[in-house]
């Protein structure tokens, strides 16, 4: 018997040490000296919804809708072949069907940099007008290809293969031209970059304001979703994103107090945000 439980004792042991010796550098997949920061490259594909999938990192969040005609891609991450190449392997993955559509939910890079590649393979980009009017102003992005070709002013529902995807442009927010996505068969919103996991920036040069942000989040309140998908990180409840939207107010609020009282900042600690200060002057002159 006492030989008996050394040799589990010992095998127990040796387990645990080629256990060990098996787990990867710590930080996992991205972590490590010298190896890209989490999020800089396109993570494997994840199923939200039968038919409604989510990919992360290499820019911003994407969603992919796949119908019996085709597929819907929004957002297109940075630009460059390699993250259009990793975007399309993590699709093929699910699917063999060709990108019919792709939707951008605002202008910057990280949502439109690979528009091009997808045109290219057959696809039309959808857009509000002045998501596309600021893609073409913005220095970060005016040379980037792949403008949309299908624009609308307000709103637009695109049904295709039995697919419907309601597209809202209210106002001026992160950008000039940040556009709710409503996949409303699988009750998922896309945000953008309207709801983040850290302080939020109003992109003042290119239409930003922070006195109208609010308008695409009570419009997003307003649809029947289970689930949020930001710019960036996880999906949210409609709890949280309540309890954004109510902090966007707060930060509004103050912001036009300080304008009203002639302050040059605003009380902050306790929002779990750090603003630069070059933000908060631009958030209190347009608050006059």
């Amino acid at each position: 018997m006492l030989r008996t439980n050394i040799s589990l004792a010992l095998a127990t042991v040796l387990g645990f040490a080629v256990a060990l010796v098996a787990q990867p550098p710590a930080g996992g997949p991205g972590g490590g000296k010298g190896a890209p920061k989490a999020g800089a490259v396109v993570e494997k594909i994840r199923t939200l919804k039968p038919n409604l999938y989510l990919i992360t990192g290499g820019g911003a969040n994407t969603l992919v809708r796949v119908t019996p005609e085709g597929l819907i891609v929004a957002d297109t991450k940075n630009p460059g072949d390699e993250n259009y190449t990793r975007v399309m392997e993590e699709i093929k993955s699910v699917s063999q069907a060709p990108v019919k559509w792709v939707i951008n939910t605002q202008h910057h890079p990280d949502h439109v940099g690979t528009n091009q590649q997808f045109i290219t393979a057959g696809a039309q980009v959808l857009a509000a007008e002045p998501l596309a009017k600021f893609m073409a102003s913005d220095q970060r992005t005016k040379d980037i290809p792949g403008r949309p070709q299908v624009t609308f002013a307000k709103n637009y529902t695109l049904k295709f293969g039995g697919a419907t995807v309601d597209l809202l442009f209210t106002a001026p927010g992160h950008s000039g031209g940040d556009t709710l996505v409503n996949f409303t068969n699988e009750k998922i919103i896309m945000v953008g970059d309207q709801m983040s996991d850290t302080a939020p920036i109003v992109d003042f040069a290119n239409g930003g304001s922070l006195k109208t942000w609010n308008a695409l989040m009570d419009a997003a309140l307003k649809t029947d979703f289970e689930f949020a998908i930001p710019g960036r990180g996880e999906p949210k409840t409609r709890a949280e994103v309540q309890a954004f939207r109510d902090k966007m107010a707060l930060v509004a609020s103050r912001a036009a107090e300080a304008a009203k009282s002639g302050a040059t900042t605003f009380k902050m600690d306790d929002l779990g945000w750090t603003f630069q200060p070059a933000a908060v002057t631009s958030m209190i002159a347009e608050m006059k």
